[in-house]
């Protein structure tokens, strides 16, 4: 896989891309294959501008940085939107990840992580999470890699109604609702290198509720294709998805996100 590290300047400029409601796709994130590498990132920077009946502005950037010392590695990335409607801003979503590797040998590693995001156009002011994955490498080559996880984690979420599409599926007392819960974590991920133009970054998640009073199935699917220019600039395009049987509060069970970037590595 490509050897990058992530720009500090644009890692700290983008704190505070992935699908971030409900399920973090965690395998979308950069992960160094091989041990004779230290450090690996990425940052992915956007922008739009809309001339509706105000002026809208959406900046918008994904960043995450690996690094790896011996049998130890660490992840944090995270993703900030910030949008200008006339006078009104918004913090409209993004989210913050925090993982550590515990790599036991060359198949088997340890993570546990923590997590907080909010998406506004769902309707999920704030979510935090933690928990624990067992990770398996199936496969890995120079240029592909195979892994799957199993776990749990627990999570809080607090949603409200606003981005429901029906007036009549809002209850007349239509207070935040705020939900704790234990979920399995389960992933299956291919990450693919074709020559050096090419990377390919496939990922599948199932996240059950573990409580029987409350029967919940969290699907989502990830899959990143990346043109590098050269060894510092790429085109990047992202098709993420998730699929909740039961939403917290009636908004569609299936979205789908579709992300057109460049890439700034090194």
């Amino acid at each position: 896989m490509k050897n990058s590290a992530l720009i500090p300047f644009f890692f700290l400029a983008a704190f505070g891309h992935s699908l971030d409601a409900q399920i973090l796709h965690t395998e979308s994130f950069n992960i160094i294959l091989d041990t004779s590498k230290v450090i690996k990132g990425s940052t992915m920077p956007s922008f739009r501008y809309r001339n509706v009946k105000e002026e809208f502005i959406e900046i918008e950037n994904t960043a995450d940085v690996s690094f790896r010392i011996n049998k130890h590695a660490l992840t944090i990335a995270n993703k900030l939107e910030y949008s200008i409607y006339g006078k009104e801003n918004l913090m409209s979503g993004g989210f913050i990840y925090l993982e550590y590797r515990n790599i036991q040998h060359k198949i088997l590693a340890f993570e546990p992580f923590l997590q907080m995001h909010w998406q506004e156009i769902r309707g999920m002011k704030k979510k935090y999470a933690g928990g624990m994955n067992i990770r398996w490498r199936l496969l890995v080559k120079q240029d592909v890699g195979m892994y799957a996880g199993l776990g749990t984690l627990y999570e809080y979420e607090w949603w409200s109604y606003s981005a429901v599409s029906e007036p009549s599926a809002v209850p007349a007392d239509s207070e935040p609702v705020k939900v704790t819960q234990f979920r399995g974590v389960s992933y299956l991920s291919v990450k693919k290198q074709f020559s050096d133009l090419f990377d390919l970054n496939v990922s599948i998640y199932y996240q059950p509720a573990l409580a029987v009073q409350n029967i919940s199935h969290r699907l989502a699917s990830s899959s990143e294709l990346t043109y590098h220019i050269n060894q510092n600039f790429g085109f990047t395009v992202v098709y993420q998805n998730i699929y909740d049987s039961n939403p917290v509060v009636p908004i569609d069970k299936i979205f789908h996100d579709i992300n057109l970037g460049i890439t700034l590595s090194f």
